[in-house]
């Protein structure tokens, strides 16, 4: 089930925990925090840790880790992407959720986003995302095109 694969990355893949929510996964990210405080809020909340930490992936105290190799997002992404597939044997098509604060998003009416999106993408965009959570709208710009392609390109089912 895709609700077991909640995950918590340490300081060092805040880029990685935005693309894993744009895909859909639950991801925790904390600018600053220490590994005694990443181990406890993983076990409570049954996350699999994500680190590029030698000395926390070794450590006993933490049980589902995934010590990330690569410095670059795409490989990144691939490393989480064969843990997925070894695991599941599928991947799973989320939500996406905010990158800010990891909420699923929510379709929104195109009337919702008035005035708080730029005129030009209000009359170009038909469909817009809102986050329940901090009340940011997102919608699928020239950005998605890009984002996209990095995830068929790394084999992820595209959302």
């Amino acid at each position: 089930m895709a609700d077991e694969y909640r995950f918590i990355a340490d300081a060092m893949l805040g880029k990685l925990a935005k693309w894993l929510r744009i895909i859909g996964y639950d991801t925790l990210y904390f600018k600053t925090i220490d590994d005694a405080e990443l181990i406890k809020t993983a076990k409570q909340q049954q996350r699999v840790i994500l680190t590029r930490d030698t000395l926390l992936a070794n450590t006993k105290k933490a049980t589902r880790v995934i010590l990330i190799h690569s410095n670059y997002i795409d490989q990144q992404l691939k490393e989480i992407f064969v843990f997925l597939k070894e695991e599941t044997s599928t991947l799973f098509k989320l939500p996406p959720r905010c990158v800010s604060c990891n909420v699923e998003l929510i379709i929104a009416t195109k009337q919702s986003a008035l005035n708080r999106v730029p005129d030009y993408v209000f009359l170009k965009q038909k469909t817009f995302l809102i986050c329940t959570n901090c009340g940011k709208i997102f919608w699928h710009g020239s950005h998605k095109k890009k984002i996209d392609e990095t995830i068929k390109n790394l084999g992820f089912p595209k959302f």
